[in-house]
């Protein structure tokens, strides 16, 4: 071989090399951009979206102890997007020691969502301030309930609201010996 021949294979051999290192450089860049995309997403979801505001009310029945209305306030957390109230967008459930079912979406009406402070248009945006109402009747009256969906002195109850995006809030209360109509649960 003659020293042309040689310089012709050695160049070869760069260009090949100086491809295949491009093709896995560019490679590494892609798989670290989608792993940032992937652990952004991830963080989206596990944060929760809503904050409870305040105090949970409950109302008693004072001669059964049974919770006939609870009331508390949400509002959203900083920097997460919008949640709509309306429809099957957000989703409410309520377990007891005894019961377990939805009572918020699209067809059932269990929970009442009123803005206090916003602009009226049925989203849950920042700086708003949310009451949320469970009515136990109402709720008792739903076909995935029984007379038993009432929460009783000593019981612990869970209500949590399911948003379309982000982090289920679960609001859980322990309802001690009931002797008033209205009791705040701490």
């Amino acid at each position: 071989m003659t020293g042309l021949e040689t310089a012709i294979i050695l160049v070869a051999f760069v260009i090949t090399a100086a491809a295949f290192s491009f093709v896995v450089l560019n490679m590494g860049f892609l798989t670290a951009q989608k792993s940032q995309t992937v652990i952004s997403a991830g963080m989206q979801e596990a944060t929760s979206s809503l904050q409870a505001d305040g105090d949970l009310t409950g109302e008693f029945n004072v001669s059964t102890g049974e919770m006939t209305m609870c009331t508390f306030y949400v509002r959203l957390s900083q920097g997460k997007q919008p949640i709509d109230t309306a429809g099957d967008k957000l989703i409410v459930t309520y377990s007891n020691p005894r019961e377990y079912g939805v009572i918020k979406d699209g067809i059932k009406d269990g929970a009442t969502f009123s803005e206090i402070v916003g602009d009226g248009d049925g989203l849950v945006e920042y700086g708003e301030r949310w009451k949320v109402e469970v009515n136990f009747t109402a709720v008792a009256a739903l076909a995935d309930f029984t007379d038993d969906a009432f929460s009783e002195s000593y019981d612990t109850f869970r209500l949590e609201l399911r948003p379309s995006q982000g982090a289920v809030l679960a609001v859980e209360r322990a309802i001690p010996a009931v002797n008033t109509a209205i009791m705040i649960l701490e």
